[in-house]
């Protein structure tokens, strides 16, 4: 009776090639936006996102040929050069290696050993890195193992092991040339093809005319790239030697250049914590050697060629080994020339990485072949130290000092499509590139003039009235130029533009992103001059101000200010410049603090008596309400903090008033991304309002008669036609109410019925605590009433009230007995304060400090919150000391005071 025939399913045989390359493809595509662009791949970007003609004479004084760079501008052309997008495009060709590895490695280690080959470079750190990032290094190992795979069919040819074939041929030609067309790296394999080719031609004693159409392939991708040798090769060399002199690295000794390459092969780039125990990476190879050794092995077997140990010859399996040897000498020689040690610098050779696979999946066969148990050490090894190393890959941040995400982001939500962008370093141009895309919206992006030829130089720092004239120039056809400043590298060039620009610019952003990059924002202007002059401690005078008084829209718009100064006598110490922006209920709506000199400069570096002119820009923040607002100076120490008292016609105290501003609505209203919002929300209330967020003190405690300020952050979904009221609770555990404030937003100053549909408005509160509130954590909570019939408005979820934030009340002691003042003074402030003494500290006659002590008495709680001005003056009635704030240094706010309830209220007159 005949056997009944096996069934076998026609799927079968592709069940693991393809769960291999799903595998590969998964690993790739996990986390894929995690790690922030860098400086590599913004220079991929830059080169990608220019015209061919620009890309090919760049890229001749690179370090990369053209090819990479031209793929890349055709996938961006058709998918757009987001970093989702450029890196999808080196995941799938970081796939395809897989399959390539899975043939290849049954070519020549049969079945199970290709397939073992192809799941290590599904699982290979190294590999997965180079797959997620926008560089050349994982089209070169696929171009590479082309070219090996084509190179065998051929060689084979030559030897009379199979039938010539004309496409392996061409194939082979057009995978070495595109390999070399990728990385000049690849003439190392190249090399080692051939290599072994002349061994085994001449050892199978194969007459000449049988490497013809080996010498034929190799003499095709010569003249295919010679064409870019003559174009780029001296510039090249010109731009290597330039760029190895200026980096001045030392070359590696050996055994360090073969320990990081081979660590870096079996599991990639140590990062974060794993950096300092990069050696571990050789723990499978030296493993793999180890057991070799123990078990004495003479030779050892690949599929059915022999491959001897102690004196080897040349043969099929002899390919990973002479392949991973050339290119690793030769990477070592290009080193000791021409050394070049970045970061990573193992990402060269990324190209040997299936040639030390393959060899290493050579290795186990033959432990398994002495002794199955012993190759399973290794490989293990591999696999946990890779899976380890892939963790950190997924969770470490590698670039968190030079993350452009947040700078590009608020660029996004406060640039102009007016605007421009200026960069020094190209890479920079590359990062706005993927994450600011062009359209109509983005500032248009200027680098810096550079020389390309003979040598990289920028012609700013050559020559300063070409920078001049050329940032005159921007400045007048853009209006405002963004200006992301590395403050590594030297920063030389940026220095010198910033100063430039801030003595004839108007500074309005000064934002440090890392310890890298700092983002200025620098504006045009025309203020118009106001009749100000002021009197600043007893050495500095304002002798003239101008101002932009606008109309300014709120989001967009930049008030200049003009201010000359003359030092009198030079400070010890140094203070800054402060501009508030007051709204008419006397909210501070925006501020920018710098030193004199935009930003540049110090009150102490000015001579004496001579008048020098100060700029500054103060952007309008997004949200904020149409109407008329005061523009403030005042000048503070920045050792302590301390303002200097202002005199000025009509009045001292700490700050003197510039001028006014108007501010309007603007036409288009920013993002919502431009909002200064501490705690993002988004909640719908009813059809026209969105409440997007808020602002409040987190963990800072309040005291009895504090006001807790809150801002609402609002967009109208449509014009809401009618006025609703926020309602801001404070509520105990059981929901009690023990402090409630209904108002109309902006302290009734800007209602809603006067809002437009897609207007943002930030709303300010301030939330009175009563006196009688004791000791305690609660809940603040939101909601919003229709002024009409005092309804509550419904969320779009149904939590009326609204929770926003905890807070904590703490109670202070109370005293019921009198003081005894030195200095008896009975005087009233309203009807619910009084003044019954004080006592006075005098200095010393060297100076010091004067302590007044004011007791008060509470006739009753007062109806807010006050000041106590406490000011020294001199014979003529100027100030001489001063010390304003809240009584009890904040301590003891006048909604806080009891009836009957006595104070003692302390300030220091600093002389």
């Amino acid at each position: 009776m005949s056997a009944r025939p096996e069934t076998r399913f026609p799927t079968t045989r592709y069940l693991f090639p393809w769960g291999v390359i799903l595998l590969a493809l998964g690993l790739r595509l996990i986390r894929l936006t995690f790690q922030p662009l860098w400086w590599d791949e913004g220079w991929s970007l830059y080169f990608a996102t220019t015209d061919i003609r620009s890309m090919l004479a760049l890229t001749a004084v690179d370090i990369h040929p053209p090819l990479y760079y031209l793929l890349l501008h055709l996938w961006i052309r058709l998918f757009g050069p987001s970093p989702l997008s450029v890196r999808l495009m080196s995941v799938l060709i970081g796939a395809a290696a897989v399959p390539l590895m899975l043939i290849l490695g049954q070519r020549l280690l049969g079945r199970s050993g290709g397939r073992l080959a192809a799941l290590l470079l599904a699982l290979s750190p190294f590999a997965v890195y180079y797959s997620q990032e926008v560089r050349m290094y994982g089209l070169v190992m696929l171009l590479g193992l082309a070219a090996w795979y084509l190179a065998l069919r051929i060689e084979n040819w030559s030897l009379g092991i199979s039938h010539w074939s004309l496409g392996s041929w061409a194939g082979y030609v057009l995978a070495a040339a595109a390999a070399l067309y990728t990385q000049y790296y690849a003439a190392f394999l190249l090399l080692a093809l051939n290599l072994v080719v002349l061994a085994r031609w001449r050892r199978a004693r194969r007459p000449w005319r049988s490497l013809l159409p080996w010498g034929a392939a190799q003499l095709t991708v010569a003249l295919l790239f010679a064409p870019w040798l003559w174009y780029a090769g001296g510039r090249l060399t010109t731009y290597v030697r330039f760029k190895v002199g200026v980096e001045a690295d030392r070359p590696l000794g050996l055994l360090t250049y073969l320990a990081r390459h081979l660590a870096a092969f079996n599991w990639g780039h140590a990062e974060g914590p794993l950096a300092a125990w990069w050696w571990l990476g050789l723990s499978p190879l030296l493993l793999l050697l180890l057991l070799l050794c123990i078990g004495k092995l003479g030779n050892w077997e690949i599929g059915n060629r022999a491959l001897s140990i102690g004196h080897w010859s040349f043969s099929i399996g002899h390919w990973p080994l002479v392949i991973l040897i050339i290119a690793l000498a030769c990477g070592f020689t290009l080193n000791l020339l021409l050394p070049f040690n970045p970061p990573r610098l193992e990402r060269l050779l990324l190209l040997a990485l299936p040639a030390y696979l393959l060899l290493f999946v050579g290795g186990l066969q033959a432990l398994g072949r002495r002794r199955p148990s012993w190759a399973i050490l290794p490989l293990a090894s591999f696999l946990v130290i890779g899976i380890w190393s892939l963790f950190h890959f997924y969770t470490v941040p590698r670039y968190p000092e030079d993350d452009y995400r947040p700078l590009a982001e608020r660029i996004r939500a406060l640039g102009l499509p007016g605007d421009a962008i200026l960069c020094v370093h190209p890479w920079q141009v590359g990062y706005f590139e993927s994450y600011l895309p062009d359209d109509e919206t983005r500032p248009a992006l200027v680098l810096t003039p550079r020389r390309v030829i003979p040598r990289e130089r920028q012609l700013w720092a050559d020559d300063p009235a070409l920078m001049a004239a050329d940032l005159d120039d921007l400045l007048a056809r853009h209006g405002r130029l963004w200006f992301p400043e590395h403050q590594a590298m030297g920063r030389v060039l940026e220095d010198r533009v910033d100063a430039y620009l801030s003595r004839t610019a108007y500074p309005t952003l000064h934002e440090w992103y890392g310890p890298n990059t700092v983002l200025a924002l620098f504006a045009a202007g025309r203020p118009q001059r106001q009749a100000v002059t002021a009197r600043f401690g007893d050495w500095l005078q304002l002798e003239d101000a101008a101002l932009t008084p606008g109309p300014l829209e709120a989001g967009w718009g930049v008030a200049a200010v003009d201010l000359t100064w003359r030092v009198t006598d030079p400070p010890d110490g140094e203070y800054t410049v402060g501009l508030r922006l007051v709204g008419p209920t006397g909210h501070l709506w925006a501020q920018r603090d710098a030193a004199p000199g935009g930003g540049a400069g110090r009150f102490a570096d000015w001579p004496a008596d001579e008048a020098q002119t100060d700029r500054h820009g103060l952007l309008i923040p997004a949200g904020t309400p149409p109407g008329d607002y005061r523009l403030t100076l005042r000048v503070y120490s920045r050792r302590d903090v301390s303002v200097l008292p202002v005199t000025f016609e009509g009045g001292s105290g700490g700050e003197v008033t510039l001028g006014a501003v108007r501010i309007a609505r603007p036409q288009t209203p920013p993002p919502v991304e431009a909002l200064e919002i501490v705690t993002p929300l988004d909640v719908a209330f009813g059809d026209s309002l969105r409440f997007l967020g808020f602002a409040a003190p987190q963990e800072r405690e309040f005291a009895p008669g504090e006001t807790v300020p809150v801002d609402l952050f609002w967009q109208a979904r449509t014009a809401p036609g009618e006025d609703f009221l926020p309602r801001l609770q404070l509520l105990d555990e059981a929901g009690a109410v023990l402090a409630e404030l209904t108002e109309k937003p902006v302290a009734g100053a800007y209602p809603t019925a006067w809002w437009r549909a897609g207007e943002l408005v930030r709303d300010p509160h301030d939330l009175p605590i009563p006196a009688t509130v004791p000791a305690g954590s609660y809940r603040l909570a939101l909601s919003l009433v229709r002024a009409a019939d005092g309804q509550p408005v419904e969320t779009a979820g149904g939590e009326t009230p609204l929770p926003l934030t905890g807070v904590r009340v703490w109670n202070r002691a109370h005293c019921y007995e009198p003081p005894a003042p030195r200095y008896e003074q009975h005087a009233f402030f309203g009807e619910s304060i009084e003044l019954i003494g004080y006592d006075l500290q005098c200095p010393t006659p060297d100076g010091g400090q004067c302590i007044v002590t004011l007791h008060w008495r509470a006739l009753d709680t007062p109806d807010r919150n006050y000041f106590a001005f406490v000011h020294l003056l001199d014979a003529e009635g100027r100030i001489v000391a001063q010390h304003d704030g809240t009584p009890g240094e904040g301590a003891y706010p006048t909604l806080g005071w009891l009836p009957g309830e006595y104070l003692t209220d302390s300030h220091q007159l600093h002389l």
